[in-house]
């Protein structure tokens, strides 16, 4: 391994930027713990940097305990250290992490990216087409990444990375394209404080890597590049890189700041899964449109968690409850079915969705089972999500449900994905990215009419979807793929809108009569009176009500459908089909064949109950028909 060398980078003459002033640029977004903040500045980084890579990117976050042949090698790589006696945090800090037992680091990867290209240094100018990648990242602080409708500015956000660490240390390795050829490099880098040694200035920023020729720049030093910055990388088990698809970048925070894991011994199997539970949760909450797929079924970005070694994708946010009402209101927003206009100037500057659904559809329990009241997704749900193009979540707008009786709503704010508008929404934002605020911002006087336009109509639109000024409640969408009302005992439900989808209400029921003429047959439309959970399968169950005389069994055909916006489909997006899973006369198991069954009517009437087994996270119907009458 070549020989690693420490900078600490000195003020100069006209002065430079403290570390400490470094670290509080990104400001402090109410509500957000480290973690989130990392996991969102980070994925809307590796966002960016894959817009015009090529690949499908993918973002992982890995968990692990360095074995001892990873640690000695992190350890010969910072055996440079800053001084000792100044009060310097990262000598302590970075000096207590290598000497621990159980060494933990926390990965953010991503690949199929374009990795951090272009000249090290920060003095060097820049080529027409070229990359500036590596010096916006690992040199500058806050510089803007010029890329159309991308997440924001590049370089403000990873101070969070520092933060998250306790020796505010991160090692860096990027696979990229270097002329001809894919090049590996890898840093180190720390922001510490500032601090005085040996009567010169330091501005608490340090790096660690080759030194420089002292005739170029005097004291700094470059990434170590191509075979032993590779090898560098695998002593330390970061993740392997080869070929063009596996361009990225890979940060290993040192010693990072989870409060799962604050014991000095490494935690339970559960401290684990709460770990695992926490981190998928954060990115479903501020990233789900990353992992909604498109309309070609395409999948924006795919996304891995790996803690100790329990490795899995993330979860489908379509089958989370009630996390899909905004995955199905993103869908009627990118179909841009309802548009956001400013009068003067004249312009399209965004697109609504909505999804309604009964109160009492039950929140999946997946992450609130570890997280309980920590649990970042609402088990009711009455959020409009605000977007840009990027399709990267800037905050939700939320107003509490005003009674028990109101309906559960998700909804989705993107503007437009015109140039002039989206840099409006962009230049609004702070830059932990958090807000618009066109107030402070440097936008034109149109740019500013179009942010305020729409946070304006958003205001609106979410006290409607609230319900708020309005004499009655809004009912529930009946197109909406919803979950059930699972109420009273197990197993057995009331909903309004839910999965089967319906407008909740019960079918009239037939009274008895003393006329003794026979009475036409007729059959009910099916309408769902519940939903239940039976060994891990969520059933549908639709009721329906056969009256009038006959002297003879009649014939009754069933079939389910699952909904969609055009109307219904026989098979939902996994590729399955609902199926009739038994069906109830008079609370009586009844003999059915695939999807008919017999039944005598009586004048009093008969009611029937059809159990549907739901496919998937989908809106089911069913349809009846009387087929034969003798």
């Amino acid at each position: 391994m070549q020989q690693i060398y420490l900078h600490s980078e000195q003020y100069s003459r006209d002065g430079s930027i403290a570390a400490d002033g470094a670290k509080r640029l990104l400001g402090q977004p109410s509500g957000l713990t480290e973690l989130e903040l990392v996991i969102r500045e980070s994925i809307q980084n590796s966002w960016d940097a894959s817009l015009d890579s090529g690949f499908n990117p993918r973002y992982s976050i890995r968990i692990r305990k360095l074995n001892t042949t990873q640690k000695e090698a992190l350890a010969n790589f910072y055996r440079e250290m800053p001084p000792k006696d100044v009060d310097e945090p990262v000598y302590k800090n970075l000096k207590f992490f290598l000497s621990n037992d159980n060494p933990i680091v926390m990965e953010i990867i991503d690949k199929g990216t374009r990795g951090l290209g272009g000249p090290t240094s920060a003095s060097e100018s820049i080529k027409e087409g070229e990359s500036n990648d590596f010096v916006n990242f690992v040199r500058n602080i806050g510089s803007p990444r010029d890329v159309q409708f991308g997440g924001g500015t590049y370089g403000f956000g990873k101070s969070s990375l520092f933060k998250m660490s306790k020796c505010q240390s991160i090692f860096i390795h990027t696979y990229t394209q270097e002329g001809q050829y894919l090049e590996d490099r890898v840093i180190g880098h720390s922001l510490g404080s500032a601090f005085d040694y040996q009567e010169k200035r330091y501005t608490g920023r340090h790096w660690w890597g080759l030194r420089v020729d002292p005739e170029e720049e005097a004291g700094s030093i470059d990434p170590v590049r191509g075979d032993s910055a590779k090898e560098i990388a695998s002593s330390l088990g970061l993740t392997a890189r080869e070929g063009a698809s596996q361009k990225g970048t890979s940060i290993m925070i040192l010693d990072p700041d989870l409060v799962d894991l604050e014991s000095e011994e490494l935690a339970t199997d559960f401290q684990y899964q709460k770990l695992k539970a926490r981190i998928q949760e954060i990115l479903l909450w501020h990233a789900w449109p990353k992992f909604t797929p498109k309309e070609d079924g395409s999948l924006p970005m795919n996304c891995n968690v790996d803690v100790f070694g329990n490795n899995s994708d993330i979860q489908d946010p379509r089958r989370i409850a009630p996390l899909y009402l905004l995955t199905d209101s993103l869908k009627k927003a990118r179909n841009k079915s309802e548009g956001v206009s400013s009068k003067r100037p004249k312009k399209l500057i965004g697109h609504f969705g909505e999804t309604k659904a009964s109160q009492e559809l039950p929140a999946d329990q997946t992450f609130r089972t570890y997280l309980k009241e920590e649990s970042l997704i609402p088990e009711k749900l009455c959020h409009m999500a605000l977007l840009r193009p990027a399709e990267l979540i800037v905050k939700y707008n939320s107003i509490d449900l005003i009674n028990e009786e109101a309906p559960q709503w998700g909804a989705v704010f993107i503007c437009e994905n015109d140039r002039e508008v989206e840099q409006a929404f962009a230049r609004s934002e702070p830059p932990a990215h958090d807000d618009w605020d066109p107030t402070s911002a440097d936008v034109t006087p149109k740019q500013k009419t179009y942010v305020n336009v729409a946070k304006r109509e958003i205001k609106k639109k979410t006290n409607e979807l609230a319900g708020l000024g309005k004499s009655k409640i809004i009912a529930p969408d009946s197109s909406a793929s919803s979950l059930a009302k699972l109420a009273g005992e197990i197993g057995k439900s009331l909903i309004g809108t839910g999965i089967g989808g319906s407008d909740g209400t019960k079918p009239k029921s037939s009274t008895g009569t003393s006329n003794k003429k026979k009475k036409a047959l007729r059959l009910s439309k099916p309408s769902v009176i519940g939903t239940s959970i039976e060994k891990g399968l969520l059933i549908s169950n639709f009721s329906t009500r056969l009256t009038g005389s006959n002297d003879k069994e009649v014939a009754i055909k069933f079939t389910p459908w699952v909904k969609s916006d055009d109307g219904k489909e026989s098979i939902a997006p996994n590729g399955r089909s609902p199926k009739i899973k038994q069906i109830f006369i008079d609370n009586k198991i009844a003999d059915k064949n695939d999807d008919k069954v017999l039944c005598m009517p009586t004048q009093a009437g008969v009611d029937i109950r059809v159990s549907i087994e739901i496919p998937d996270y989908v809106g089911v119907l069913l349809e009846a028909e009387l087929i034969f009458s003798e």
